[in-house]
């Protein structure tokens, strides 16, 4: 048995934060986070935009491209460090969202960065063992939890979805 990427979706918030934002906020300069990091400008979530918000679109569009529905998927990994809520996970509000409904199972993998590749490996054992459909999704949104005023945090925080159909 193999597995492989049957769809993948992306989705990043509409609101763009630029460094020229930035220097309106904290004492910095476009100038300076362009030669530390490279970066110019940045999305990030609307207030009260959540991280299954950002997902859903993700996994809709991965859902379409594999032309699978709701009800052909067997499991939800959800690897995030910004889940939603403790309880339930988000991957159990996302499952509820897209109308899964056939008993298949949902959970979040919290590994910060490894988290997307810790729950690659999951997924892709499962899939050569006992399940056909499975959805792989990592979501951030740090923007809530960095901003601290200081320059350091809100020059590299991201907010991105990455949704994987196997």
């Amino acid at each position: 048995m193999y597995s492989r990427i049957s769809g993948t979706g992306s989705y990043l918030p509409e609101k763009i934060l630029t460094n020229h934002d930035l220097e309106k906020m904290v004492d910095t300069s476009d100038e300076w986070i362009v030669e530390r990091t490279g970066i110019k400008k940045r999305h990030i979530a609307e207030e009260g935009e959540t991280t299954c918000d950002l997902a859903e679109i993700a996994v809709r569009r991965a859902m379409e491209m594999a032309g699978k529905k709701a009800e052909d998927i067997d499991l939800i990994v959800f690897a995030t460090t910004t889940p939603d809520l403790v309880f339930p996970s988000t991957a159990c509000l996302l499952q509820k969202r897209l109308g899964i409904t056939g008993g298949g199972a949902a959970f979040d993998v919290q590994a910060v960065c490894t988290g997307f590749v810790y729950a690659l490996g999951l997924l892709i054992s499962l899939s050569k063992v006992v399940l056909t459909n499975v959805r792989l999704l990592s979501a951030q949104k740090h923007s809530p939890i960095y901003w601290t005023g200081q320059i350091e945090a809100p020059a590299s925080y991201l907010q991105m979805v990455l949704a994987l159909l196997f």
